[in-house]
């Protein structure tokens, strides 16, 4: 759609705010252009997220009974990455698809994972989703870049292919922890600031089609996991 069409439709609404978005300095972060960024974070040696330890709230959630039994559950890994979660997952007996917009690091990390565990390269927001119901769906990082009115897509995409019963986990920026812009900020310039931030209240309203278990921030120093003080955790049923 050129600069001076008409808008006539919610998708060309939405297609438009994609281009602010994209012309950011920053560009869009949760769109396949950003691939070589994250490749690149993910494999920096000494950035807190280039780490094979699982998330801190998982494994709490795990050891306190609140996922259910794991062995032989349907997971799947939004924004997976180097597959930290993915693999710990398929140590507990899940089989798991885990997606990210990263081909090249997917490709890499693809012959060492667990016989339970695959991988694919795909825009959550655009790409065809896998056609699974899921026992759990986690998103550790995956949900804070998307821009704010591509969150309506998410959740439209997303919650449906929970099974019923099933349990849904976020890890996100915290806010006061993180300053980000507010929503309309984002929305005028086009520049996320490379993630927003969200208090547990605001995770709690954004899926309120779900019930919360547990919303909490994320512990630092717990041993044999990772966790960092400028995060939030949150676990939903439905």
């Amino acid at each position: 759609m050129s600069d001076t069409s008409r808008l006539h439709t919610v998708d060309q609404l939405l297609e438009t705010l994609d281009h602010l978005i994209e012309r950011s300095e920053r560009g869009d972060r949760s769109a396949p252009g950003a691939a070589a960024f994250w490749t690149e974070i993910l494999t920096r040696e000494g950035h807190p997220l280039a780490t094979d330890l699982p998330d801190e709230p998982l494994v709490d959630w795990h050891t306190r009974g609140l996922l259910g039994d794991l062995s032989g559950a349907r997971v799947l890994d939004i924004g997976c990455g180097a597959g930290r979660n993915t693999r710990w997952f398929a140590t507990q007996g899940a089989t798991v698809h885990g997606v990210d917009l990263a081909a090249d690091l997917l490709d890499r990390i693809r012959p060492d994972l667990p016989p339970s565990a695959t991988v694919s390269a795909l825009d959550i927001l655009r790409d065809p989703l896998p056609s699974a119901q899921y026992d759990v769906i986690y998103d550790s990082g995956c949900f804070h870049p998307i821009a704010p009115h591509r969150r309506m897509t998410y959740l439209d995409r997303v919650l449906p292919a929970l099974s019923p019963g099933a349990h849904y986990a976020i890890i996100t920026f915290a806010a006061g922890q993180v300053e980000t812009p507010t929503d309309l900020q984002i929305l005028t310039t086009g520049d996320t600031a490379g993630g927003m931030s969200f208090s547990l209240e605001d995770l709690r309203t954004t899926f309120n089609s779900l019930t919360p278990i547990d919303l909490r921030p994320v512990r630092p120093d717990v041993p044999h996991t990772f966790g960092t003080p400028f995060l939030n955790a949150a676990l939903f049923t439905n």
